[in-house]
């Protein structure tokens, strides 16, 4: 997607959408640019592909369509592909459903075979390495239970203990077990190829098990020249034992709470989801919460009172994005699910702790030090609201500058202005910025004098209101965020 220096106007329904971004799992339910465009109006940011389903080509359209309707309609919608990760999985099947009974004998073996009620094949291989007798195999994210009674280098006999429907190419997973298999498994490295060769802003690293695993992934797409932002998704426990590492390593996290669930006891699910969203933003990285938040919507145009408990809860908790995946990708009601999920995300967003979650990360920050730049950032949003201004401004070649001030909560709405449409899609998972694309500038003043204009000319506020503004000086260097200054407006205009 090239980049230029057309300048985009506020679409009216982005100053009424939630502040916590709303990522929508693109299928055969919203693939289409009506589609797409429809979703945008109903509140999504961040656009994402499912790599372990669908073909390439469709995944290609996608993202064209996508990168269109995102340009049409003057809003920067990130795109996320996820990945498919080192996941064990059954291989096809000799029907399209097997029937496995409770009670009855099956076997995972090595060698490829057409599934039946009596055996079938896993892949990648190692399986047989990682478990032992006794440990208990969920097919399906637990739709069968299968306990191990016996293992050989050519299969793994075992009991179905709890029965159900198999179907092809389902997850296969051994809670508390340790995986060995190697990250690059065939179908996570063709994923990389395709990302590799693809418009995309952030990759969600699926089955991530250290810090390693994404310090590995980085450095493979970086050969390739590109550097899209990786989400560490949290779905076994020892991710959860590393969790600190992958925090360090990665751009930003997903509680990825489906696979978290059968790894995990479900009792413990809600305090290992609070612990993550919380460590993240503690460093002021994006945390996504995901899973079930609207299941019941694939199919009901509106959600159960307790799948919107739950969306309000993880607002409150602090999360910067929330996410649809059946509901957007193959449901019956996929813009009200959105809706849906904005009006309560908006309700739970006039009861959020600012002041707490922003003197959190300011702790953290602080402990070796608070930098120039996270002083600038944090005093943003107290000098913004003290004086009720109107906005806060941030000008922002990388981003990074937004993104800064978007970790400290401010109550005040934050637009960032970024001369890079690309740069604005990658601020699409910050809580509660607003990218906006605008000329380049080459002197201070006139930057001033830009965000001025764009307040008054978007009716974000009015003369004689208060706005802020955030630069990093020398303009166009990277990663400086040095300067705070506030604005009556409008800006006057200076002679020489």
């Amino acid at each position: 997607m090239p980049d230029t220096n057309i300048s985009y106007p506020l679409p009216t329904f982005l100053k009424s959408r939630a502040r916590t971004r709303i990522v929508c799992t693109i299928g055969p339910a919203t693939g289409t640019m009506t589609k797409i465009k429809r979703l945008i109006r109903s509140g999504m940011s961040v656009a994402r592909l499912n790599l372990s389903h669908g073909h390439r080509n469709e995944h290609d359209q996608y993202v064209d369509i996508v990168r269109q309707a995102s340009r049409e309609m003057g809003v920067a919608i990130g795109i996320l592909a996820d990945l498919p990760g080192p996941k064990y999985r059954v291989g096809e099947m000799s029907e399209p459903e097997i029937k496995l009974t409770t009670g009855d004998s099956f076997s995972l073996q090595r060698t490829p075979c057409k599934g039946t009620t009596e055996r079938a094949n896993v892949w990648p291989q190692g399986l047989h390495k990682d478990i032992k007798k006794g440990a208990m195999i969920l097919i399906d994210e637990g739709s069968i239970e299968l306990k191990v009674e016996d293992i050989n280098q050519e299969e793994i006999i075992c009991r179905v203990t709890l029965g159900g429907s198999m179907k092809p190419n389902k997850a296969i997973t051994a809670p508390g077990n340790t995986t060995t298999v190697d990250y690059f498994t065939d179908e996570t490295s063709k994923a990389l190829n395709w990302v590799a060769s693809s418009d995309i802003d952030f990759v969600g690293l699926s089955y991530v098990r250290d810090g390693l695993d994404v310090d590995r992934v980085r450095k493979h797409l970086a050969v390739s020249g590109i550097n899209p932002q990786l989400v560490a998704k949290i779905e076994i426990q020892q991710a959860v034992d590393n969790l600190q590492e992958i925090l360090t390593e990665s751009d930003a996290v997903m509680v990825a709470r489906g696979d978290l669930g059968v790894e995990l006891p479900f009792e413990r699910v809600p305090a290992v989801q609070k612990r993550i969203i919380r460590m993240a933003n503690e460093i002021g990285k994006p945390v996504i919460t995901a899973t079930q938040m609207m299941e019941s919507m694939i199919d009901s145009p509106s959600p159960t009172r307790a799948e919107a408990t739950d969306v309000y809860n993880a607002v409150r908790d602090g999360t910067d994005a929330i996410m649809l995946s059946a509901e957007t990708s193959i449901g019956r009601h996929p813009f009200r699910a959105v809706q849906a999920m904005t009006k309560i995300a908006k309700r739970a967003e006039r009861y959020l702790e600012y002041s707490m979650l922003a003197d959190r990360r300011r702790h953290v920050a602080s402990k070796g030090g608070l930098e120039v730049d996270d002083s600038i950032a944090h005093s943003a949003g107290v000098v913004a609201a003290s004086l009720k201004a109107k906005a806060i401004i941030a000008f922002t070649e990388s981003g990074s500058t937004a993104g800064r001030v978007a970790s400290y909560r401010p109550i005040t709405p934050l637009l960032a202005l970024t001369t890079k449409f690309s740069a604005g899609a990658k601020l699409s998972l910050r809580w509660g910025v607003i990218p906006i694309t605008v000329n380049h500038y080459d002197e201070i003043q006139a930057m001033f004098h830009a965000a001025s204009d764009l307040a008054l000319e978007t009716k974000i506020a009015k003369v004689g209101d208060v706005v802020v503004t955030v630069v990093g000086l020398p303009i166009g260097i990277p990663g400086t965020t040095n300067l705070l200054r506030v604005i009556t407006l409008p800006e006057p205009v200076r002679h020489k």
